[in-house]
């Protein structure tokens, strides 16, 4: 099975750029996040790249996508009447190099789980940097990653995941630093501080499915509201995304916003009505935020409810379900990572609470806790242990990490080495046909979890380490692929 590229969105670009590739995991399309799904090519002369100028506005058989690159082949997607491109098609776990002169592909290399890593040389994390900042200015949409930098952001052609310079590609059109950037199907957004009179910067990129675009070009907008701070910002599952301000005594107020987004338009928030002290939304499902509270002991429980209906006038209370029965007794730091069909991850620490104690921290639990949009309940009986601590790091260490969610039964999950608690062990999370760690995809890194992002698109895992004052290192991992 191979990673395919719809052409013709909303991108500006021009000539080619350095040489690219792409591979293949031998993964189920229709269960991989990315560009597939995207929107319809656009016909010759509105905004698509050089390279698919000779698209039909809607295919209907293989021979009518015809691109302009030699390394491209084409095939007709006739549920959509849309062309798709293989870019030097090869083998699972293999990449082939297309030369940006001859337009030929290079003779395949093989790759294991982590594939390869570049540096980001554009200066330090931007949002904040830091764990936190770095999580919050980290996304891809393949074959692109980007990454918030305090120069601006800049986006990596990640078609071929050996490659250890990729083509860096400014994000033009964004006057301001991003305070948070989030993928959204096919889709990434920017959303930056309120300022001045309560106005905020929203800004986004439909994701070009061309690894070998010059340029990408953001559309920004000025929108005014009357909040201080947009504080979290999740997506949905259409393309869209749930903005929060983490306000509790205004009930955490909520809006949801789709691009394209008009100039100057007032954004509307409603109550994230019914939650109890002490819960806020951490994360959404569809239609629905979900919301997350944490109880220390004597409980240590993890407690979470939907809210139907969010960010509108009709916003309800689902009621709260404690997630002890099914994931155990738990503690931060905890993670999660949306799912582009509205399933929901959740890691956290593992406390056993013996009679008499003393109460220990016996794992880093990674649990699959909404099964989709359209769940109505939230358990985690599909759980596993990352890594399991035979002594006791102490209750609310610094050993879960990040999460990305790769498809509907796989999962990039951190957490610190058993081995050394100063390093954190990336691995592959399965559940199925039960859950379980894939021991032979692992790769441990010199730092804490903590200071760590990870995101996924298209079957493959970046983990972002801001590893030095003025840039910061991406470490790409095939996660079809063994070591």
């Amino acid at each position: 099975m191979r990673a395919r590229f719809a052409f013709g969105l909303l991108v500006a670009c021009g000539g080619v750029a350095a040489a690219v590739a792409a591979c293949s995991l031998g993964l189920d399309e229709a269960k991989i996040g990315g560009v597939d799904g995207g929107i319809d090519a656009l016909p010759p002369g509105d905004g698509g790249s050089d390279a698919d100028a000779a698209n039909p506005v809607a295919c209907q058989n293989d021979p009518d996508c015809k691109p302009a690159n030699a390394c491209l082949t084409g095939k007709c997607d006739k549920t959509r009447g849309i062309c798709l491109y293989d870019l030097c098609p090869a083998a699972a776990c293999k990449a082939s190099v297309c030369d940006s002169n001859t337009k030929t592909c290079s003779v395949p290399t093989t790759y294991g789980f982590h594939a390869g890593s570049f540096k980001v040389t554009s200066g330090a994390v931007g949002c904040g940097g830091g764990g936190a900042g770095a999580r919050r200015c980290f996304a891809a949409v393949y074959p692109f990653v980007f990454v918030g930098t305090t120069n601006g952001v800049v986006a990596y052609s990640v078609a071929d995941p050996t490659e250890a310079a990729p083509a860096a590609l400014p994000v033009a059109g964004l006057p301001f630093f991003p305070q948070s950037i989030v993928a959204s199907g096919s889709r990434v957004y920017f959303v930056g501080a309120v300022v001045g009179n309560f106005k905020v910067p929203l800004a986004w990129v439909d994701v070009p499915g061309d690894p070998t675009v010059a340029k990408l070009s953001a559309t920004t907008v000025f929108n005014s509201l009357q909040l201080p701070s947009i504080d979290s910002v999740f997506p949905d599952t259409t393309g869209g995304i749930y903005l929060v301000n983490n306000n509790a005594s205004k009930s955490f107020p909520a809006a949801h916003v789709t691009a394209p987004l008009k100039d100057l338009d007032a954004l509307t928030f409603f109550a994230t009505a019914g939650l109890p002290a002490g819960a806020a939304p951490f994360a959404a499902s569809g239609t629905r935020l979900v919301t997350y509270r944490q109880e220390p002991g004597p409980n240590w429980a993890a407690n979470f409810r939907f809210e139907p209906n969010a960010a509108t006038g009709s916003a309800q209370n689902s009621g709260e379900t404690s997630l002890v029965p099914s994931f155990g007794n738990s503690y931060g730091p905890s993670y999660f990572a949306h799912g582009t069909d509205g399933s929901l991850l959740f890691t956290s620490g593992s406390i056993s609470v013996p009679d008499g104690g003393p109460n220990t921290l016996n794992a880093s639990r990674l649990g699959w806790i909404i099964e989709d949009a359209g769940a109505t309940k939230i358990e985690a009986t599909a759980k596993v242990d990352v890594e399991k601590y035979g002594t006791n790091p102490g209750v609310g260490a610094d050993v879960t990490g990040p999460v990305a969610w790769l498809d509907a039964k796989r999962a990039l999950v951190l957490a610190a080495s058993a081995g050394n608690l100063a390093q954190t062990a990336v691995q592959l999370a399965t559940r199925d046909p039960q859950p379980a760690m894939v021991p032979t995809r692992r790769f441990v890194l010199p730092f804490v979890p903590s200071l760590l992002a990870a995101t996924a698109s298209n079957g493959f895992g970046y983990v972002l380490v801001p590893d030095a004052p003025d840039s910061a290192t991406v470490h790409t991992f095939g996660t079809g692929c063994d070591n």
